[in-house]
């Protein structure tokens, strides 16, 4: 492509402090996880970070009727676009693309550039939420050449990162990446952020606060949520939406618009609420669950995506089944009508947080990686050695 002829070859003999960019997709829960990501990695020293984040644009390209609103190709444009400016600026020794969406013009840099690709989800795990995400699944044959430009793509990647076991399990049987090159880093928040709680505010009288964060109110389950409150739950709870979504107030059914991540009002509700409810009927893995466990609150979701990997059902919450509403409604009035119970699954859940969901942990985890990518003398074996051989076993 024009241009690709400028971009100076990585070589091996790496800068003191090697310079990695951080290629962010900003669409979605992603805005959430890069500024998690950035503030952990703030107190590093060994490195040099070049952010580069792509914003999901609200309008296409020029007037190109499929092209131009055609987000993967959009933001593989602009993200091929900022790595080729950063590297034109001061050669870059290592990238970290988040996610494989805006991956899919950057093989030509992969091959020059020591890449850790990061992905929430691997395109057939996301055919299999085709109908939440009003995704088409195309011809068998259109699909098998789409997996073979992907492979063909992907394979210049020198190490990879997923969300999930259940993303990993897909990268390596759907696309036929070594599990020794995958390192499952669940998304993680900044646990400090959420203080831990004391008994009282899981102990008291006052009506049980039910709280769903969720901008796709369809998608995420909120109006099964909303329709199983109002007939079945007035009476001993109230249900907080944070939601841009239209919806009706009153009887005990509070809408909070325009909050951002880690705003105060947002902590606030976490703080002062007792349950978390999100029965999506399509998530790779929400980060908002990492926000609740943090908060020390039992969580009530579905069984999609990794999201099984994140609620140990009956221990830290309940997981049900998509759009089972008589599920929905029996879990939540147990634990309505149950604090010790709520007070139980919050404290494992904070426990799940802290041990898979700490962005510091995790964080630390993926720098370690491109580090070594980026020292110049990073082999394949140096690169994987972090990588989880638990995981790794369940899925070769």
């Amino acid at each position: 492509m024009k241009g690709e002829g400028r971009v100076r070859p990585w070589t091996r003999a790496a800068r003191v402090r090697p310079r990695i960019g951080f290629v962010m997709e900003q669409a979605l829960g992603h805005v959430a996880y890069a500024m998690n990501l950035r503030a952990a990695l703030a107190g590093r020293d060994d490195f040099e970070a070049v952010w580069l984040e792509v914003p999901y644009p609200r309008t296409g390209i020029g007037r190109l009727p499929v092209v131009g609103r055609n987000w993967t190709l959009r933001g593989s444009i602009r993200a091929r676009q900022l790595i080729a400016r950063a590297h034109r600026e001061q050669p870059l020794d290592a990238l970290f693309i988040h996610t494989q969406t805006i991956s899919l013009l950057a093989a030509g840099f992969m091959r020059r550039i020591p890449t850790l690709l990061s992905l929430d989800a691997t395109p057939r795990n996301i055919d299999a939420l085709a109908a939440a995400y009003d995704h088409r699944v195309g011809h068998p044959t259109v699909e098998r050449l789409k997996r073979a430009l992907l492979q063909r793509v992907w394979r210049d990647a020198q190490a990879y990162t997923t969300w999930s076991a259940w993303a990993k399990t897909s990268l390596v049987q759907d696309y036929g990446i070594e599990p020794s090159r995958v390192t499952v880093v669940h998304p993680g928040v900044n646990v400090s952020a959420f203080p831990r709680r004391d008994d009282a505010q899981h102990q008291d009288h006052r009506r049980t606060r039910l709280l769903f964060v969720g901008g796709d109110l369809r998608r995420k389950g909120g109006d099964l949520l909303i329709e199983t409150y109002r007939r079945h739950l007035t009476d001993t709870c109230e249900l907080h939406l944070v939601t841009g979504a239209d919806v009706p107030t009153g009887d005990g059914v509070y809408v909070h618009r325009g909050l951002g991540p880690y705003s105060p009002e947002l902590l606030r509700l976490y703080r002062e609420s007792d349950v978390f409810v999100l029965p999506t009927r399509g998530d790779c893995l929400a980060v908002v669950l990492g926000e609740a466990m943090a908060s020390s609150l039992p969580i009530v979701t579905t069984r999609v995506g990794g999201h099984a990997e994140a609620v140990e059902d009956g221990e830290s919450g309940f997981l049900i089944d998509v759009d089972d509403g008589a599920a929905l409604r029996d879990r939540l009035r147990r634990l309505a009508d149950d604090p010790a119970l709520r007070l139980r699954m919050g404290r494992a859940a904070r426990a799940i947080g802290e041990a898979r969901f700490n962005m510091a942990t995790g964080a630390s985890t993926l720098a370690d990686l491109l580090v070594r990518l980026g020292s110049g003398d990073a082999g394949r074996e140096a690169v994987t050695a972090g990588a989880d051989r638990p995981v790794q076993d369940g899925v070769a």
